[in-house]
């Protein structure tokens, strides 16, 4: 087969060199190939040179703002957003990402920000604008022990994890912390209070984290919005032409013009009469149920939103013969449904491509040790990025506004959430303790 494969890519070669324009595209091709290849390695490059750090943050006990005090902290960080010209895209500089965690170990959990060295400052006045009596410091990394590279063979423990994807198009929101409050009786109930819950439950020999890893982008994803409400609203399609159609049709407009005065408009300009109004189709809005408005409604909100790029993933990790599978994936998975809106969208774990516990597809017997080697790349894979809080590899990009990711990130609002699950991590500070097996 293989043989077969390699005389039809010489064959199919050959015959581009045979023709001088198939040597223009083989060029062309090979040029472009070249060129992607340096883009991506100038790129690591510029971001493996840049420095970074990990920050703590601890919010006051009885805080009572809502999530829009987060959303106002993702407002501001966009910033980190650069417009680079050709030639700086060229040497490799990209927009810089950063990482806000929810890390759990033994239960106790906190809020950890990874960040460029060179944003601290951007990032510590968000966070005191809105929280004033914040505390920000420096701690080490609570994954610096674990290596990137998964050996199951030489560590004692195992892992479980997975990325989060929106259920449906980019477009469509998710539940926002908006839905999640109760005018009439005057509460609100936090999104975040079941993550929090499932991430508390750990016994001490286990850890979790939640973790986000952001870019922010310009408003280029808001064209795929734009048309997306277009067609749920039925708008009619615009009729594109071509260069020459357009220049054909003003052509002949010109003479038909021209002719029609020369003959007809002759000492008669008074009997010239107002165009006549153009026959317009009727909104199809009128025709669509209360559900479908609320639907565009909320679609229309996103636009007035400014977006990220977001790697959404959960880390469950504990020594092999202590590890709780069975219980504390079930925990976190359905606290994350909190999110969910039917005729909206939600966040569903990637099965299909990094969920680290794939399955057989017709035989266990026949299909394990397939499965076993299917199992060992995600996890490899999945560990890598998880460590290196990486925003390009993985599955796909979803894209969030400020408003989602304030939902499914923000500091907890007291008294939805019990201030002994938000203990500093002393764990975090110093060294894993000792029966977590990560050294």
């Amino acid at each position: 087969m293989l043989e077969l494969l390699n005389e039809f890519i010489i064959l199919a070669v050959d015959g581009l060199l045979a023709t001088p324009p198939g040597m223009v595209v083989l060029v062309s091709l090979l040029v472009w190939m070249i060129y992607t290849v340096r883009i991506k390695r100038k790129q690591k490059e510029y971001e493996a040179a840049v420095e970074t750090m990990v920050l703590e943050v601890k919010v006051e006990e009885l805080n009572e703002r809502s999530p829009l005090a987060m959303e106002q902290i993702f407002a501001a960080l966009h910033a980190i957003h650069q417009n680079f010209t050709w030639g700086e895209k060229f040497i490799g500089r990209v927009v810089l990402t950063f990482s806000c965690e929810l890390v759990s170990i033994g239960g106790q959990v906190s809020y950890i920000f990874r960040i460029p060295t060179r944003y601290r400052n951007l990032l510590e006045s968000a966070i005191f604008a809105q929280f004033p009596k914040a505390e920000i410091f420096q701690v080490e990394d609570y994954l610096k022990n674990i290596e990137k590279i998964y050996h199951p063979e030489k560590v004692e423990y195992d892992f479980w994890g997975t990325q989060w994807l929106k259920k449906k198009d980019n477009a469509y929101p998710i539940r926002t912390y908006e839905g999640f409050q109760h005018p009439e009786q005057k509460t609100f109930i936090d999104p975040l209070s079941n993550v929090i819950e499932a991430l508390s439950n750990l016994e001490p020999h286990e850890l979790m984290a939640y973790q986000l890893v952001l870019k922010p982008v310009d408003d280029e994803w808001k064209e795929g919005v734009k048309k997306l409400l277009d067609k749920l609203k039925g708008a009619p399609k615009e009729k594109g032409h071509n260069f020459f159609d357009n220049t054909f049709m003003a052509f002949l407009g010109v003479i038909i013009d021209a002719i029609y005065k020369a003959f007809f408009e002759q000492g008669a300009e008074e009997k010239k009469r107002p165009p006549a109004p153009k026959d317009e189709p009727p909104s199809q809005m009128l025709h669509k149920t209360e559900g479908e408005k609320q639907i565009i409604a909320a679609i229309e909100h996103t636009l007035s939103k400014i977006g990220y790029a977001v790697k959404v993933r959960t880390l469950y990790l504990g020594p092999k013969d202590k590890l709780n599978k069975a219980t504390r994936i079930p925990e976190i998975v359905g606290a994350l449904r909190n999110f969910d809106d039917v005729n909206l969208n939600g966040i569903k774990p990637d099965v299909k491509g990094t969920w680290t516990e794939p399955a057989f597809k017709i035989s266990e017997k026949l299909e394990q040790r397939l499965t076993e080697f299917r199992k060992l790349g995600r996890k490899r894979k999945f560990l890598f990025n998880f460590i290196g809080r990486s925003n390009w590899r993985g599955t796909g990009y979803t894209i969030m506004n400020t408003e989602e990711l304030a939902t499914i990130y923000h500091f907890p609002q007291a008294p939805n959430v019990r201030v002994s699950q938000l203990e500093v991590v002393q764990t975090v500070k110093s060294a894993p303790p000792q029966d977590l097996p990560i050294g």
